[in-house]
């Protein structure tokens, strides 16, 4: 009952969200559009298309929720790659396919209506343009060849309306699943109970089962920073002060690695453990080729992202804001955990620098200064201004995915593509990291005056 009532939360944000871009589409049209203004049949499709998805997508925030192992950042990486395959799902369509040839498959997966939108939009672009076979039409302004096609409107196919309404029932369904690892309360019977106890899940250590109950949101880091009933978190020890005197910057840099590094899972060392010596190897033996190199700098360029994840985030998320800001060292603080977050990323990405420079010459340095000041100061600035790693990851996966994944060049701050680094694109973004890391350190030195 607990999960259908934050699904419903959720659906009404759709609802909202809905709501705000109907009213858009309305005032829209009764500025630019052509004939009477009709709220009711401008309205309706908006809401058919994101209410659904908005079942869906809570629901399964939800179940990445109760799971202890993708309530991080690994379940913010598993739903933005989710997310990218059912947007993809739609390319699977043959370009020159009739609405009528689309696959089944890709119309259950057309989550956002693009198939939709090539369905209803076919039959009059054949007339205007006989022959057309672009994948979709360009509702945008188009290019200097554009041809415009006028659209008369139609019924609606049925297939969409089902996928609609099968979306809803996934939703539902997904948030039945997520009710078996659920355990924020204790339960002693009913169904539920009783599968639970038959699957391998989490349990929550007795310890914490009392924190649990009364703040359901303790055991993911979704909770509000400025609530949290902890000062300081689980997975975080304040190490013992045996002398006064033996601060200094160096001290704080050595507890912000140490502090970057404690907690992983075993199987992120063992894979930055491969990174950093299997590519140095392979660079010593003379092995490493072009192609080699960017693979591997694109790896690099997202496997310490759960180390970036914490900068810039944690005085707030574990309530030690205050201890911090009266501290000797409060912008220190701040500069090391960025200090620590580059040396982290040379450390793993030596491997792949020593390749990317013994097949691409001294150049390749330009691409290596990009990877390991930008992202640490993109996370320290973000985690500061928002208490939370999640702005970082959206921003910070989107920029890789675009960039060093897929080679556009506009947004390759790792030097991956050759174009990049002749431009000096990771330059740009080592000098925007800078930037930021400077207002960071200035946003920190205004609050602790204020204090």
């Amino acid at each position: 009952m607990y999960l259908l009532g934050k699904l419903l939360s959720n659906t009404a944000v759709g609802v909202l969200t809905a709501a705000v871009l109907a009213g858009a589409a309305v005032v829209n049209h009764s500025i630019y559009g052509v004939g009477a203004t009709d709220p009711i049949a401008i309205s309706w499709p908006v809401f058919v298309m994101v209410v659904p998805l908005t079942v869906f997508v809570g629901a399964v925030a939800m179940l990445f929720g109760t799971i202890n192992l993708l309530a991080g950042t690994l379940g913010r990486i598993a739903y933005f790659f989710g997310a990218i395959f059912l947007l993809s799902a739609q390319s699977a369509r043959p370009e020159t396919a009739v609405p009528a040839a689309v696959p089944t498959t890709v119309k259950a997966l057309d989550i956002v209506g693009l198939t939709l939108a090539y369905d209803l939009t076919f039959e009059s672009i054949q007339a205007a343009v006989p022959g057309f076979e672009s994948s979709f039409a360009n509702f945008g302004t188009g290019g200097s060849n554009a041809q415009t096609f006028r659209y008369e409107g139609g019924p609606w196919p049925a297939w969409f309306f089902a996928q609609r309404l099968g979306t809803v029932a996934v939703g539902l369904a997904v948030t039945l699943v997520a009710a078996l690892p659920f355990n924020w309360f204790r339960t002693t019977g009913g169904v539920v109970e009783k599968v639970r106890r038959r699957l391998p899940l989490d349990e929550t250590p007795p310890e914490t089962a009392t924190q649990t109950a009364s703040n359901p949101q303790t055991p993911t880091d979704t909770a509000d920073p400025a609530v949290s009933p902890s000062p300081v978190g689980d997975d975080v020890t304040i190490p013992p002060v045996t002398r006064r005197g033996a601060g200094g910057f160096r001290r704080v840099l050595t507890m912000e690695l140490r502090r970057l590094l404690r907690g992983q899972p075993r199987w992120w060392y063992l894979g930055a453990g491969l990174l950093a010596v299997v590519p140095a190897g392979i660079a010593l033996t003379g092995g490493g080729t072009e192609g080699a190199a960017r693979g591997l700098l694109s790896l690099v360029a997202v496997w310490p992202l759960f180390v970036w994840s914490q900068i810039g985030s944690q005085t707030a998320r574990h309530g030690i804001r205050p201890q911090v800001l009266t501290s000797d060292y409060p912008v220190g603080q701040l500069v090391g955990e960025w200090i620590a977050g580059c040396l982290i990323t040379i450390v793993v990405g030596a491997g792949a620098f020593a390749i990317a420079v013994a097949t691409g010459g001294p150049t390749a340095l330009i691409g290596v200064t990009g990877l390991v000041i930008f992202p640490p100061s993109l996370a320290l600035a973000a985690g500061l201004w928002t208490g939370s790693p999640r702005l970082f990851e959206a921003l910070y996966l989107g920029l890789w995915y675009i960039g060093p994944l897929n080679g556009g060049f506009v947004a390759d701050f790792a030097g991956v593509t050759a174009r990049g680094t002749s431009l000096g694109v990771p330059i740009v973004f080592a000098a925007v990291g800078v930037g930021l890391v400077v207002v960071a350190a200035q946003t920190r030195r205004v609050y602790t005056n204020l204090g």
